[in-house]
């Protein structure tokens, strides 16, 4: 099969997203985003960098955090609990004003709109892709019924409610995976853009960036991680060009965040507020004991070369990460989704597997949804909701680790991949029908 013919199947799925995007986009639009303005997250991501590019002003200045706050609350936001409100701060690394660039000449029904509509139609995308990452060839059914479970999956949902970055970061490090998947120079430079990119939410990627970064070296992935360094730099260097001070006032913010926050992450979560004789000591035990025994999983795939298990390493190095972040949000299971398509095939792979499969995406989107109303206070979140998702799956990637054995083309790898490999990249695309 030549090039041009192994690509077709991407330029029409690229094409189909972006007709996709557009229509959503403007449904959105014309009934929702002009009739109840929302999408709080993103309204503060999108007024720094609107006020920084239309008239140069500081995007981490007092001033613009009291214009978001008016925007949002109508008055100075107050830290009443009961009322669920935050400062406005674009809170933020610099980097972001570049991807939100295009938008801030709109007005903000439009970019909200285009925002929104960008994260659905991800989520889809995200899904099949990862269906073709694992190899796993969708019927017309369970790609009908995935697309629409991962749209109404609890963590996307609220996610696409609030419009947060938090998904659109973790969607670039789940394509960034597939494109490495593929083996080539080209989608492995292009895998470090996206990896890159995703780092306008760096917390996600404070392990996944570096685990990929080792393996890559160790298998002389140099595409990659050059794709990774430039990308940085590319996006680093205007940054402080444009605004010398940002990591200061970023960071400033960001601490500032972890003092007025009500939500806490699940570890401590479990050691303050459900096993309080733990506490802070207990913790940190926690904490340590997870790094540890990610570290050991890193070294066998990176050091002993132990490729089989990188698939499984990925989605621990997922869970863990969200485990042990000072502070979380369920937007952020978004990232889970890597997880459960692949035992979404699993269990498709066995008899009657279609009948289970509907039946497993119905029952795990009834429970979330179920725990989430029966717990929410006003409009406010309940913590609990955080915690069953990353506790039961990093319960159930230890029992099920052996059924991750070579789970894609790139744990199959029986040796480094070359810098370059004759593009049968094809077949992966072609399991998804």
């Amino acid at each position: 099969m030549t090039r041009n013919r192994a690509s077709q199947p991407l330029i029409v799925g690229a094409v189909l997203f972006i007709v996709l995007w557009a229509l959503i986009a403007w449904g959105l639009y014309t009934s929702v985003t002009t009739v109840v303005p929302g999408a709080n997250d993103f309204y503060q991501r999108w007024n720094g960098a609107q006020v920084f590019w239309l008239h140069g002003t500081d995007p981490y200045s007092v001033p613009v955090s009291q214009q978001a706050e008016l925007f949002l609350y109508g008055h100075p936001y107050d830290p009443n609990p009961a009322l669920d409100e935050y400062p406005g701060d674009f809170l933020y690394p610099f980097h972001l004003v570049f991807v939100l660039a295009p938008l801030v000449n709109l007005p903000y029904a439009w970019a909200s709109a285009i925002w929104l509509a960008l994260i659905a139609v991800g989520t889809g995308a995200v899904f099949i892709l990862l269906a073709a990452y694992f190899s796993w060839r969708l019927k017309p059914l369970l790609l009908a019924a995935g697309l629409l479970w991962a749209l109404s999956f609890y963590p996307v949902m609220r996610g696409l409610f609030l419009g947060q970055v938090g998904v659109f970061s973790v969607y670039l490090q789940l394509v960034g995976l597939w494109a490495l998947s593929r083996r080539q120079p080209r989608w492995d430079a292009a895998a470090g853009l996206l990896l890159a990119l995703s780092t306008v939410k760096p917390q996600l990627g404070l392990l996944l960036i570096p685990f990929l970064i080792l393996w890559a070296l160790r298998n002389s992935r140099w595409w990659f991680v050059a794709g990774f360094l430039v990308s940085m730099a590319l996006l680093l260097i205007p940054a402080f060009a444009l605004e010398p001070r940002w990591l200061g006032e970023w960071l400033a913010q960001a601490g500032a965040y972890t003092g007025y926050t009500r939500a806490a992450a699940p570890l401590e979560m479990i050691t303050h507020n459900y096993l309080p004789f733990l506490g802070s000591a207990g913790q940190l035990t926690l904490v340590g004991l997870l790094l540890i025994g990610l570290l050991v999983a890193w070294f066998q795939v990176i050091a002993q070369r132990r490729t089989v298990w990188f698939d499984w390493t990925v989605a621990l190095t997922l869970v863990i990460t969200n485990l042990v972040l000072t502070r979380t949000a369920t937007p952020h299971y978004a990232a889970f989704l890597f997880i459960f398509v692949y035992y979404f095939r699993l269990i498709a792979r066995r008899r009657n597997g279609t009948r289970w499969v509907l039946a497993a995406m119905l029952l795990l989107n009834v429970a979330l949804w179920l725990l989430f109303i029966a717990t929410v206070s006003g409009n406010i979140e309940a913590p609990v909701v955080q915690l069953p998702l990353p506790i039961v799956l990093l319960i159930t990637l230890l029992l099920t680790r052996r059924l991750w054995r070579s789970a894609s083309p790139l744990s199959s790898e029986a040796a480094p991949a070359p810098a370059a490999i004759p593009d049968s990249s094809a077949k992966v695309a072609a399991h998804v029908r």
